[in-house]
């Protein structure tokens, strides 16, 4: 294929591909605008795209695929992030893999076990989650998982907001579900799936701000769909444009709020536009089984991308099964095949000899692992003396695998290390 694709594009294709990996990438710290008492501190986590389906627990031979530990991946998530302490998580959205109302009933035991154990749960829904159940179907299946306890919910949209004591949630449901799901009295009817934010929304959102800064509580919001990314500001990006993102987007800095919480692409990025600093989720199923860790004090927001720990949580649970017992050895192994399985692939149309299939394997699996990590920026050099450089550049030639790693080197962000924002 040798037509440009967009990067985030393709990265979505590839996150449904990829297996895990370990390793921790950097955090970044997002100033808090909201004057709170010295020694005030908040630790909460945020997880997105579960794509949970009781439907795939396919675990045998060759099928074999994260995929198929999905109800298992989402215990050990809800484990691990009340392990470390988090006062509650949020759920960005794609909660399970198309809406069928078992699918939600099947996640809603789970996050319910996780509430009995201490940790509450605040969900948002995605584009996957709402056909067949609608709007008020998902609330009412979610009911214990913010919406009963809402301060506010707005009449249009499954957007909700909760006021703790500790922080106030804004929880946005940015639509791109199916026009056919969409049955709220005061929603009104789209003749089409685009992602969107309603002017009565966003009156109401501005609402939820003013009260917000009246109780002066710092404000952690979120929604399925990015704000910040090209592809949200691009109407023609199917599937990525949120009609009135720019306007939230405007909305959210105006108000000082430091951080927006997003999913849907599937893959780990981060966004920053005039005092806004945006943080999407990966896809839980794939690299690097990731969620985040957010730590808030009277001065500073810091956010900590964090691996689940799936192994401790097998082993703490009695689990046999010998891949969840050593899920991270397990997923690396899978990361090696499939570098090894697609530049085999590829030498079909362009021939390399067969050492240099090995090292071209080499280095496009050290490439990916670097870029997961969050450490490639500052390993480009080392990537490009690999021996396995030149052959993959060959043997890639025409598909897209040879421009997204000539695009990763050559213009890899220093935001992947992380960064730190100044008090404004």
């Amino acid at each position: 294929m040798k037509k440009k694709i967009r990067l985030t594009t393709l990265l979505l294709t590839l996150a449904l591909l990829l297996p895990g990996c370990a390793g921790q990438a950097a955090a970044f710290e997002s100033p808090v605008s909201s004057p709170l008492p010295e020694a005030w501190e908040l630790r909460a986590a945020v997880a997105s795209d579960l794509h949970l389906d009781p439907d795939n627990t396919n675990k045998n031979g060759a099928a074999l695929s994260a995929a198929g530990y999905n109800m298992e991946l989402v215990d050990a998530l809800l484990w691990d992030a009340r392990e470390q302490g988090a006062a509650f998580i949020l759920l960005t959205g794609d909660l399970v893999n198309g809406g069928r109302p078992y699918r939600h009933e099947a996640l809603a035991e789970k996050l319910r076990q996780a509430e009995d154990g201490g940790l509450p749960v605040y969900v948002l829904p995605g584009n996957h989650d709402l056909a067949p159940v609608g709007q008020e179907g998902f609330a009412a299946y979610y009911a214990d998982f913010g919406y009963d306890e809402a301060f506010s919910r707005d009449e249009a949209s499954l957007s909700y907001c909760v006021l703790r004591e500790d922080a106030a949630l804004l929880m946005m449901d940015m639509g791109g579900y199916s026009a056919e799901a969409i049955d709220l009295p005061g929603a009104g009817k789209r003749r089409n799936n685009e992602a969107f934010l309603s002017e009565k929304t966003l009156r109401w959102a501005e609402t939820m701000l003013q009260e917000a800064q009246k109780r002066k509580l710092p404000v952690l919001c979120a929604g399925h769909f990015n704000l910040l990314s090209e592809e949200s500001r691009n109407p023609e990006a199917d599937g990525y444009h949120v009609e009135n993102g720019e306007r939230f987007a405007s909305l959210l800095q105006q108000y000082k709020v430091p951080l927006f919480l997003s999913g849907h692409t599937h893959v780990r990025a981060v966004y920053r536009e005039r005092g806004l600093t945006e943080q999407v989720t990966e896809y839980l199923l794939s690299y690097p089984t990731g969620y985040s860790i957010l730590d808030l004090t009277a001065d500073k927001l810091r956010c900590l991308p964090r691996r689940v720990d799936v192994g401790a949580w097998a082993r703490q649970s009695g689990r046999q099964d010998p891949v969840l017992l050593d899920y991270a050895a397990w997923q690396q192994e899978q990361l090696r095949s499939y570098a090894d399985e697609n530049v085999q692939y590829m030498s079909r149309r362009n021939p390399i000899g067969k050492r240099e299939q090995e090292q071209a394997a080499v280095f496009f699996y050290t490439v990916m692992d670097a870029f997961w990590r969050g450490e490639l920026y500052d390993r480009r050099e080392e990537m490009k003396a690999l021996p396995g450089y030149e052959p993959f550049f060959r043997c890639a030639e025409g598909y897209a695998y040879g421009w997204w790693l000539k695009e990763l080197l050559d213009n890899v962000s220093p935001l992947l290390k992380g960064y730190t924002l100044g008090l404004s």
